[in-house]
């Protein structure tokens, strides 16, 4: 599954994009597309999901400078496209805490809008592999892309393997082992079914074998992994 997010406040233009980018998508692959619109600027809204691939943003709309840095902060591997037009100096948007992928600029040429998005999407160094900075997986016989950043942790339950982020979980097949061969150096065995990103531990208590992650959750530590997680957290994590 393919996650795409437009945000603009013109519905005609919002229409075409939509259209531009199911025929793209439809003609490089035969990945379901998700698309997920915003008319204004509600960064609540976004709270609840886990990924992007791609973001297109009006700057032109109400607070469309502010949703390309939040969308940057909150999804970091997306590809950002801009979608702006003569009024707006590319100094504003052209910065490194946006790092946009592409510029649309307005009034739309129709022809150009297809041929800069099919380039963006047929580049895109996930769109058929794996890529550096996203897990990839089966889900209800799609492939599923969240960012690594996003994973909290990897649980063994009910002889199936569960990957967790903060509003939900996956299930997928697979075996822990062959997990810790694939994943980045931040994740680290904890248990004999925990996998946990090391970013997300608050807390560790060495002495009744327990993470307490910054979500709130806690999860096992065992006794085999606790000189494991003390090099992974450099003792930088207090026991207490």
């Amino acid at each position: 599954m393919l996650s795409l997010l437009i945000y603009s406040s013109k519905q005609d233009e919002i229409e075409l994009l939509q259209d531009t980018v199911r025929d793209v998508v439809a003609y490089l692959s035969d990945e379901h597309l998700d698309i997920f619109v915003m008319t204004e600027w509600k960064p609540e809204r976004l709270e609840q999901k886990d990924h992007f691939e791609v973001a297109l943003v009006d700057v032109t709309a109400d607070g469309g400078l502010q949703a390309a840095v939040h969308i940057r902060e909150g999804f970091p591997s997306a590809d950002i496209v801009i979608v702006s037009d003569q009024t707006i100096s590319p100094v504003a948007y052209l910065i490194p805490e946006i790092r946009a992928s592409l510029l649309l600029l307005k009034p739309f040429v129709y022809r150009d809008v297809v041929e800069r998005i099919r380039g963006l999407f047929a580049v895109m160094s996930r769109w058929d592999r794996q890529s550096e900075d996203v897990f990839v997986f089966q889900d209800s016989g799609e492939n599923r892309r969240v960012p690594y950043a996003k994973i909290l942790y990897f649980e063994a339950r009910n002889k199936r393997i569960y990957l967790r982020v903060q509003s939900r979980e996956y299930g997928l097949q697979g075996t822990m082992e062959s997990l810790e061969t694939v994943l980045p150096e931040f994740f680290t065995r904890c248990h004999r079914g925990f996998i946990v990103n090391v970013n997300y531990v608050s807390k560790v208590w060495y002495s009744r074998n327990a993470i307490h992650l910054t979500n709130g959750e806690e999860i096992p530590l065992s006794r085999s992994y606790k000189t494991v997680m003390k090099e992974a957290l450099k003792n930088g994590i207090d026991d207490q």
